[in-house]
């Protein structure tokens, strides 16, 4: 095969990512459901005939060539990547084998040209509601069973013929049936547009051509990594944290342990010593966890690169047979990303003095969340899904960023909110003194109240109470994440880290409360023209500026 030359790859590559990123445009604007459309709770991409990621539009870190995992275990369901046929369009959610829990459905389709097979399109998105014990999903389920229906690689469409029983299995298996097979329907609209679309580019360029360039991005990205991954310094690191509890013994925190091995040419995350087991559904299986330390990875060392599957090649990942990190059937996975998330922190803290200018403190968590369920007067499941943004850790140049999600997520607008659920907006505003103190100060979190204009139930989890968000290099950890209950009689009640199917009666408020980052440095190293800063912009209270700045209220 020649080597194309580099103009040429490059055309292919954005030829390419065009691709994906159509794809994304596509799902959003035909999607029903907000959590998608508003929120982007999802990630679409083009993958070679090998099922490795060549280009995946801006969407959630968390799936950054993760989806790879779904292909190859519907290629392994169905006997081979010779038995796809052009037309087809399979589903898998297996939380064992390629997703983070069974909300998250991946449609595949294979891509043909000429009668042979050259790739794959695939849209993954998170379902509102796709049956279970809990509408929304349980925060607190003990196996797999109650968290919802299992679609382990269902042949949709074959040759291009839609499979109606399969439809009726998930329109009968969800409180919201209109808005799931709505949502499935963007999904297989946006995967033909990606097929169509490369068939387009291969058409231009010639297949010779195109299976040259795509195999020299491969190689480009793998060059990246390496490169970035020389400027860290050979050696072992070792952090950890943990989880607060499994959502059943409240009392009990899950250890997440790292181990972090730099050699010339590899980086391996071993996860030895993290807990092994728990009743509640805070697992996550293999391929999944692999999927979160390439985003670590991917952080550390080309960041500004969109992702493609060369970028991970020197990344190895131990994980223990017995682990949390190992999900078995039926164990639940829902709210695995608790520890997944902790674990980013944990890797990156270990590599904070390795890697000083290229990590930044602990964050809120990322997740929280949430999701408010009515019942309308004309018996309409109603769910109100809130993933709220918190305060991100700080790094050696800045302070963190305030109320930040991560990635493509966004808050869904409250004007949204309000029109479509029965609900009001109290309160929204930053939290002050959530963010860690340091030379540079933790970005802060946020206070989000809702008050509900008839009964609800609340499924939460805001994690990170037992242990909060830390700092690194001498900076100060942060206020935790929380859920209080408002009451009519103006008492509050705290509620557990996570919960499910918590009863809220009208005229109560919910208020979700979430966590700081930590800070990075000295605090007694901070600028004082910053510390008044803050202070006079409401940031930080008084009494931090002078008992943990070291400013008089005089001064200030």
């Amino acid at each position: 095969m020649t080597k194309p030359d580099p103009i040429t790859v490059e055309i292919v590559r954005n030829a390419i990512l065009s691709c994906a990123n159509e794809m994304k445009i596509d799902l959003r604007r035909t999607s029903y459901n907000p959590i998608i459309n508003e929120m982007n709770d999802f990630s679409v991409g083009i993958f070679n005939e090998r099922a490795e990621t060549l280009a995946q539009a801006p969407g959630l870190p968390e799936f950054v060539c993760d989806i790879p995992s779904a292909i190859h275990s519907v290629v392994g369901d169905i006997g081979g990547f010779d038995k796809f046929r052009d037309g087809d369009i399979y589903l898998t959610n297996d939380p064992y084998a390629n997703t983070f829990h069974v909300h998250d459905v991946n449609a595949i389709k294979p891509i043909f040209f000429a009668g042979e097979l050259v790739g794959f399109s695939c849209a993954r998105a998170h379902w509102h509601d796709i049956g279970g014990a809990s509408a929304a999903g349980s925060l607190t389920a003990t196996e797999v069973f109650q968290e919802g229906i299992i679609l382990r690689s269902v042949g949709l469409y074959r040759e291009g013929v839609l499979n109606e029983d399969v439809m009726r299995v998930i329109r009968e298996n969800t409180r919201l049936p209109d808005a799931v097979v709505g949502d499935l329907r963007a999904q297989v609209g946006c995967c033909n547009v990606g097929a169509l679309r490369l068939v387009t580019v291969i058409e231009r360029f010639g297949p010779e051509v195109y299976r040259a360039c795509a195999e020299q991005i491969l190689a480009d990205g793998e060059l990246q990594a390496l490169d970035a991954l020389n400027a860290v310094p050979d050696g072992a690191y070792s952090a950890e944290s943990c989880v607060d509890n499994d959502g059943i013994d409240l009392d009990t925190p899950l250890a997440i342990k790292a181990r972090v091995i730099k050699t010339a040419d590899q980086l391996i995350i071993d996860l030895t010593g993290s807990a092994e087991e728990c009743t509640g559904p805070i697992y996550s299986n293999t391929n999944t966890t692999r999927s979160m330390c390439r985003l670590i990875f991917k952080m550390m060392t080309t960041p500004t690169e969109p992702a493609n599957e060369g970028h991970f090649r020197m990344v190895d990942v131990i994980i223990p047979e017995k682990s949390i990190f190992n999900a078995k059937k039926p164990k639940a996975t829902l709210p695995g990303f608790f520890a997944l998330e902790t674990l980013e922190d944990v890797v990156k803290r270990a590599l904070s003095s390795a890697m000083p200018e290229r990590v930044n403190a602990d964050d809120y968590g990322r997740c929280t969340p949430a999701h408010i369920k009515f019942i309308a007067p004309d018996g309409q499941y109603l769910i109100l899904a809130d993933t709220e943004g918190g305060g991100w850790g700080a790094n050696h140049a800045d302070d963190g960023e305030h109320a930040m999600l991560f990635g493509e997520v966004r808050v869904i607008p409250i004007e949204i909110m309000e029109m479509r659920y029965p609900v009001r907006l109290r309160q929204y505003t930053l939290r002050q003194d959530s963010g860690g103190v340091g030379r540079f100060q933790g970005g802060l979190g946020v206070i989000k109240d809702y008050e509900c204009l008839i009964d609800a139930q609340l499924n939460g989890g805001f994690d990170r109470q037992v242990c909060p968000p830390q700092g690194i290099l001498g900076g100060g950890e942060a206020l935790s994440n929380r859920m209080v209950i408002k009451k009519t009689d103006g008492s509050e009640l705290l509620l557990p880290s996570k919960v499910t199917d918590y009863p809220v009666s009208a005229g109560e408020v919910i208020s979700f409360q979430t966590g700081g980052g930590g800070g990075y440095g000295d605090p007694l190293e901070r600028d004082a023209r910053h510390v008044r800063r803050d202070l006079r912009q409401g940031l930080i209270s008084r009494e931090r500026a002078n008992s943990d700045y070291d400013l008089s209220v005089s001064e200030a």
